[in-house]
């Protein structure tokens, strides 16, 4: 990553962009993938090309944006608290008002708060899936359940 910072916000954000969508081939392609391979991505993105002169400044910053990224995956940070609640509230709108134009709104309108709209149609396609398993359980075992609920 470059030292200098982007003056330009376009600039800022389509770095983000393709370093988001690298990121998500990387953990597509490989189950395995970890904190050492993301960040290997995430350092490849500098500003126009520039390749880090000193070594040691590199693996310095690799450090840093590993224990960052680590440190954002772990429940209670402000980070992971804010984007998985806005991931449930997308999930939730697309559960409740469809999957059609109302759903998929919803869930960009949610995604927009923390920058993910890019991942609204793998939101859609999970929370179809979601709604797909709900419903087999309600027909499987809706007895069940309407019996421990009479029994409460």
């Amino acid at each position: 990553m470059s030292e200098q910072a982007l003056v330009n916000p376009v600039e800022m954000e389509n770095i983000a962009v393709r370093c988001g969508k690298e990121v998500l081939e990387l953990l597509d392609r490989s189950e395995e993938a970890g904190v050492e391979e993301i960040v290997e991505i995430m350092s490849g993105f500098s500003r126009d090309g520039e390749e880090a002169s000193n070594t040691n400044k590199l693996q310095s910053w690799k450090a840093v944006m590993s224990r960052m990224l680590v440190k954002s995956l772990q429940a209670g940070d402000t980070v992971f608290e804010r984007i998985s609640h806005a991931v449930y509230l997308a999930t939730r709108g697309v559960v409740l008002a469809g999957n059609g134009p109302q759903g998929r709104k919803l869930a960009e309108m949610a995604l927009r708060r923390v920058g993910a709209v890019d991942l609204t149609d793998r939101v859609v396609a999970a929370a179809e899936i979601l709604v797909a398993v709900a419903t087999v359980s309600v027909n499987v075992h809706g007895q069940w359940y309407k019996y421990l609920t009479d029994n409460m």
